[in-house]
């Protein structure tokens, strides 16, 4: 029997709740090691195939990030020692053609070390960058075309490294801090938050469509949206910051989603209003005639009670109009899910 190890990324919030969703997808699931309140390591009876295959059939919300854990030791605490110590661990697991694209993500947790993550990603980048390698530096490129992916975690003085392709990761960067933020924010965390939905959920907006923002203020989905090249109307009983008030894209509606009726479609409609997960099924259902047919929408389900249950419970609500696609837990997600619906 093959066994093997990964290293999983989740909200703290939810550990308990991923326990049993991992659990029921994989009887023989084991939980080995706490990295921190967000990392752990588990370890499984099934292969590496079989796990990845489970996990691509039965995606987990609940699991932000998947590396699997091929080869582990420790490092010195010497850039130049544990760049060589890394990069041979890497050699013994890496099989990949000559010109194959391929991705190093490292993260260094709980350590003080003289050097960054990103010293060891363009030492190892560029020893295989040398060999006739194609390093990759875009998201897009992890996302659209399954590449390779050379995994490190640094942890104290423990190292894990993993290989595998991007689709098997279940995310497209294994560092939460990096994705969808480097740019910052403008108006508010929620930016990043729809930013990291559309790349994960592979989401290609049109340039000229309209969407409707609900529960929009102070903007952040809305200037998202924006800058795609949409029309947007924004309804929020509160106020839109003020580089969007005269942005003749937006017409915000100051008003509760209930007060309206409307005669137009949207291409889409995204949901961020901090509500019972229930009611937003209920919402959202009473929108469906405002999307086109086989429009899109993204919506967050927030869990601060009874997260699993409720899930269920929204789910059943949508599937009245829509095809509920994909939820998942993603990196700037708090006490909520993110949900991709298409209308039926």
């Amino acid at each position: 029997m093959n066994k093997s190890a990964y290293i999983i990324t989740f909200t703290p919030y939810f550990k308990n709740i991923l326990k049993a969703e991992l659990t029921d997808l994989d009887k023989s699931v084991y939980f080995d090691k706490d990295i921190s309140d967000s990392i752990a390591l588990i370890n499984s009876k099934k292969s590496f195939s079989k796990v990845f295959d489970l996990y691509k059939k039965n995606t987990p919300i609940f699991v932000k990030h998947i590396m699997p854990v091929m080869r582990t030791g420790k490092i010195t605490g010497t850039l130049e020692s544990d760049r060589d110590i890394l990069l041979n661990g890497i050699r013994e697991i890496v099989e990949m053609a000559k010109g194959s694209k391929f991705s190093v993500q490292c993260r260094i947790v709980d350590a003080n070390l003289s050097y960054s993550s990103k010293d060891l990603e363009v030492y190892i980048g560029n020893m295989y960058f040398n060999e006739g390698y194609i390093p990759s530096f875009s998201d897009k490129e992890i996302l659209n075309e399954d590449i390779f992916v050379i995994s490190v975690l640094i942890n104290k003085f423990d190292y894990y490294i993993g290989f595998s392709k991007s689709s098997d990761n279940l995310n497209f960067q294994s560092d939460e801090h990096r994705i969808c933020s480097r740019t910052g924010r403008e108006i508010s965390r929620a930016e990043n938050k729809l930013k990291e939905a559309l790349a994960v959920f592979k989401m290609e907006l049109r340039k000229d469509g309209s969407a409707l923002d609900l529960g929009a203020s102070p903007g952040g989905w809305t200037k998202v949206l924006v800058d795609y090249g949409y029309k947007v109307t924004s309804v929020d009983p509160g106020m839109l910051d003020i580089s969007l008030q005269d942005n003749p894209n937006i017409t915000h509606l100051k008003c509760k989603i209930e007060d309206l009726k409307f005669k137009e479609s949207f291409d889409l409609i995204v949901n961020d209003m901090n509500i019972d997960p229930q009611i937003t099924g209920d919402i959202m259902n009473s929108l469906s005639e405002a999307l086109k047919e086989k429009g899109y929408a993204i919506v967050t389900l927030k869990l601060p009670i009874r997260p699993r249950e409720s899930v269920k419970e929204a789910t059943k609500i949508l599937n009245m109009k829509y095809d509920v696609l994909k939820i998942r837990s993603l990196f700037h997600n708090r006490q909520e899910v993110t949900a991709l619906l298409r209308k039926k």
